[in-house]
Parts: C-alpha cells; sequence; structure tokens
C-alpha cells in the first residue's frame, strides 16, 4: 500500500490520535505549534525553503522541485478512500486478513482493511504520495499554512520524495509482495528509518546547542496506537522505531552517501534491520520453501513472517527467542471456505531452534487448549481452530486451519519423520 501511514508516528509521538471525525475541544497540534513556534523559534517558511533544508541536513540534493498541496482532515478523508481502492483492494485486504488470523494474530471476525483505514485517517498527519503519475506531496492543515507542525512533519515527507526521486520506491518490490510480508516491512523500515533520523536532526537544528549532538543512544519511545491491534499496530509504528536505529547505524558507518545508496540496495530482511551487521556482512535470509500442497484448495497468499512480526507473534519479551531467526515461508490456502496454513521457519543454530520452538509453544498454551501431541507436534484447540507446532524439514513448522479434514491431512504429510 503507497507510504499514506508515513507520517503515523510524527502523528502519534507529537499530538495523539487526530481523530477526523470527532475532533478534540482542543487541537493537540495547537499546542505543539505553540511549543515549537513560541519556544523553539520555527518561523514561517515556505516550501521551497523547507525542501532547501532537508536537502542541506540530509546531505542529498533534490533532482526536481516537489510540489506541496494541502488537505483539510475532511479531504483527507477521500483521499485516503482512493488511496485503499487502488492500493490495498478488498481482494489483498482479505487475503491478508486470513493469513493473520490463522497465525493468530488478528481475531477472527476483524475488519482488517477497515481497521486500517480508520487507523490512517485518525493519524496521518502529511503524506507523499508516491503513485505513478501522483508524486505529490501533502501537508494536512485546514488553515493552508506551514505551521510548525507542519514543518516537521514535512521534513519527514520531503525525505520520502528524496527517496523517490532517486530509487522508484514504488517500484522496488513487485506488487505480490504483501504489506505484512518481511520484505516489505525491511524496506519499509529503511525508508522511515532515514526519514526519521532526518526529521530528528531538522528538530535539533533548531535546539539552541544541539545540532551536531550525538543522539545515537538516545531510544525512541514506541507510541501506543489506540484501538488497534498489536500486529496493525507493530506493522505500522515499528518499522519507524527499528528502522531509525538502523539509519543511523548505515549512517555512521557510510554517511549519506551510504544511506542514499541503500535506497537501491535496501535490507533484504527484518532480521537485517533489527541487526545492522548481518547487512553489512551481506548476510541474507536461507530459503525455507513449504513443500506441502493440500490435494484440493485454492492458493490465497504466500510470504515471508521475518523477524519483526515474529515478535509480534510470540508477545511481549520475545526479543531474543525471535533473534535467531534464518528465514522461513507461509503458505495459505482456500480449502472448501475454510482457511489452511502452513508455516515453515529456519533457525541459526539448534539452541536458536529449540528456545524458538519453546517459546511458540508457551504463547500457544497461553491462549489455546493443549490438545495432545501427534509424533513430534504439539496440538493445540480455539474452536473452530487447531494449531500444530513441532520441529520438520529441518526447522519448526506451524499448521494452523479451522477445517478439521484439511488440519490433519496437512499434519500428516508434515509429520513425517
Amino acid at each position: 500500500m503507497v507510504r499514506a501511514a508515513s507520517c503515523v508516528l510524527a502523528g502519534l509521538l507529537l499530538a495523539g490520535p487526530l481523530r477526523a471525525q470527532e475532533p478534540p475541544p482542543v487541537d493537540p497540534t495547537d499546542i505543539i505549534d505553540t511549543l515549537l513556534g513560541g519556544l523553539l523559534g520555527f518561523k514561517e517558511a515556505t516550501g521551497p525553503e523547507l525542501q532547501a533544508e532537508v536537502a542541506d541536513i540530509g546531505g542529498v540534493p533534490f533532482r526536481s522541485t516537489v510540489p506541496l498541496q494541502y488537505l483539510t482532515r475532511a479531504e483527507l478523508a477521500r483521499y485516503l478512500k482512493d488511496v485503499l481502492d487502488d492500493e490495498y483492494p478488498e481482494a489483498r485486504a482479505r487475503a491478508d486478513q486470513r493469513t493473520l488470523v490463522a497465525f493468530g494474530l488478528l481475531a477472527p471476525g476483524t475488519d482488517l482493511r477497515a481497521v486500517r483505514a480508520r487507523l490512517l485517517e485518525e493519524n496521518v498527519a502529511g503524506f507523499y504520495d508516491e503513485r505513478p503519475g501522483k508524486k505529490q506531496l501533502y501537508a494536512i492543515s485546514e488553515d493552508r499554512r506551514l505551521t510548525p507542525t507542519n514543518q516537521l512533519i514535512l521534513a519527514h515527507e520531503l525525505r520520502h520524495a528524496l527517496q523517490d526521486q532517486y530509487a522508484s520506491v514504488h517500484d522496488t518490490l513487485p506488487a505480490s509482495v504483501g504489506d505484512f510480508d518481511d520484505r516489505r516491512l525491511a524496506f519499509l523500515s529503511l525508508l522511515e528509518g532515514d526519514a526519521t533520523l532526518v526529521m530528528e536532526r531538522f528538530l535539533l537544528r533548531r535546539l539552541p546547542g544541539m545540532e551536531d549532538k550525538d543522539l545515537s543512544g538516545l531510544s525512541m519511545p514506541v507510541p501506543a496506537v489506540p484501538g488497534a491491534p498489536r500486529v496493525l499496530a507493530d506493522q505500522l509504528v515499528l518499522p519507524y522505531i527499528v528502522g531509525r536505529d538502523f539509519a543511523r547505524a548505515v549512517w555512521q558507518r557510510g554517511g549519506w552517501e551510504a544511506v542514499k545508496a541503500a535506497w537501491s540496495r535496501p535490507p533484504a530482511s527484518t532480521e537485517q534491520v533489527l541487526h545492522p551487521e548481518k547487512f553489512f556482512a551481506g548476510e541474507g535470509p536461507r530459503p525455507a520453501d513449504v513443500s506441502y500442497l493440500p490435494a484440493a484448495g485454492t492458493a490465497v497468499n504466500e510470504g515471508v513472517l521475518g523477524e519483526l512480526l515474529t515478535r509480534t507473534l510470540l508477545g511481549e519479551g520475545s526479543d531474543e527467542a525471535a533473534a535467531g531467526w534464518g528465514g522461513d515461508q507461509f503458505r495459505l490456502w482456500d480449502v472448501g471456505g475454510k482457511s489452511l496454513l502452513v508455516w515453515r521457519s529456519l533457525w541459526d543454530t539448534p539452541s536458536d531452534l529449540a528456545e524458538f520452538r519453546q517459546a511458540l509453544l508457551a504463547r500457544l498454551a497461553a491462549e489455546r487448549t493443549p490438545a495432545g501431541e501427534r509424533g513430534a507436534f504439539r496440538l493445540f484447540a480455539a474452536p473452530p481452530w487447531r494449531f500444530a507446532v513441532g520441529d520438520a524439514a529441518g526447522g519448526v513448522v506451524l499448521v494452523s486451519s479451522d477445517d478439521e479434514g484439511a488440519f490433519q491431512a496437512a499434519l500428516t504429510v508434515v509429520a513425517r519423520p
């Protein structure tokens, strides 16, 4: 989906949810504008002036001027509907929804597309539309002026426009790589992390004596996303957090030229984002093919969950258990209107595999009813869903389905020694 969520983090950190339908009695951005303008001395700025400053801060010149337009929040709601229709059609959303439900990451019955639309509408504070034929920068402003908040947000967004001028980010990954696929999250983490780093430097330039300070040890808070299932909150926000640390590591190693080079040669996985030394060493994920095919079924989705969303799958405090990730693949089929998921993950060492398997079993046991064993597989039930976890094919395999027959047929094959 187009990066219309690109300044969700800024909106959440600076102002909290910016609800389009029910604005609060005091607009939180007014408070931020007062702080930035009154105490930090933000001055009025034009679009070209802002663009020149972003180029200077980020060490990369613009190849062309980026046009700026303003949207009211009512206009934003209509624009985002167009974006969703274009970039996240119903069929794609249903495939993601069924996949996340099959992983146990989303409650059955959740309307994924509707929830994502609401989160964007409530929290987007500015964005760059990278779609072919668009290439447009938007500020959300009722009075059509660059407030201090707009300036900070557009510093982030102008960096995205700059990335696009050098790397054509809309087409870097094939459309078949979904929004919850590790490969897209890795690329998104680079883009958002880089833009967040530039936005941070933009702010520091306005703080007396802070422009040249090294803030590498400063951790960014992870803002809450009210009303969002954790997997959606993580997919929406974490690319900014982990991406900023990754972009900083690349910048410290080779300056802005190294960051610019990464736009065209992005990290291959969120493992490389979370552990930049693996990116520098060129240590990519291992292929983890799922060879199982149901006797009768239609392919719905396939992809890579990755280390970042494996953390989400395992729950709070699971960073170490996910850190030995070496590669994975999932496949989801429709079997008579029901879903069947088979996920195979590979791990760097036998101890990494054992640690992950134990963490996954503990997570399933905490939320589902243990239902016995079948060979090396442990079974869990949350009717109508069944889950099985065990070692197979050199990795850890998860099978889940809300169809008993499809579940048993798949388990019979993957559980064979």
